[in-house]
């Protein structure tokens, strides 16, 4: 038996904002901070995509400027990391999105991008953390999955100080760039995730059979 359709929760409480970060829906002007990192060969050496450029740029924020809340599967809250910089400014220091992976609304999925001159400082740690407190406690989500190229060795320790657990590695499974490459995967439930109960939202859809 197919399970009823969950009630979407509210619109999510976006900006978020953490110790040091805001958390924000894209901008037209956010096209030529993202160009900054995501046109460097480092940051995409992982990704489907290499390098962009301005107009590529222009054509991802004007397609994430779109992902402002999750109301069915396929759906996402699409945001960029802004970190106040020395001289009083603000700057993208990354990006990151969370997704519903099924019409239950109950199982997500969570990737991010940031800028290599901003590592080393906890900042995608801290980032992620506002998300995940979004995914299991506003959306109420049972599952959070994260998917990512085996090479990939800074995300795979960010999941591990995260507390996502590792649960498998499929072989050649995504072509990227012309080559065949292994897929990490990484999961969190509710339970384990320490803030979960702290923000109130929806209860978790049951699922249906596989």
């Amino acid at each position: 038996m197919t399970p009823a359709r969950p009630t979407p929760a509210p619109p999510p409480p976006v900006p978020l904002r953490t110790e040091r970060l805001e958390l924000r829906y894209l901008r037209d002007a956010d096209a030529d901070e993202l160009l900054r990192y995501y046109g460097r060969a480092d940051t995409t050496r992982y990704l489907l995509d290499g390098p962009w450029d301005a107009a590529k740029a222009r054509d991802e924020v004007g397609r994430r400027q779109g992902r402002l809340h999750i109301t069915a599967a396929g759906f996402a809250v699409c945001l960029v990391v802004v970190e106040p910089d020395a001289q009083g400014g603000r700057a993208v220091v990354g990006d990151i999105t969370l997704w519903a992976v099924d019409d239950s609304l109950s199982l997500g999925e969570i990737s991010w991008v940031f800028d290599p001159a901003a590592g080393g400082r906890g900042l995608a740690n801290e980032a992620a953390r506002a998300v995940l407190d979004l995914a299991f406690g506003h959306y109420g989500m049972h599952r959070v999955r994260v998917r990512m190229d085996a090479r990939n060795a800074a995300s795979a320790r960010l999941c591990e100080r995260l507390g996502f657990r590792r649960e498998g590695l499929l072989r050649q499974d995504w072509l990227i760039k012309e080559e065949w490459t292994d897929t990490l995967v990484y999961g969190m439930l509710a339970p384990e995730w320490p803030g979960a109960a702290a923000v109130e939202g929806p209860p978790p859809a049951q699922a249906g059979p596989r």
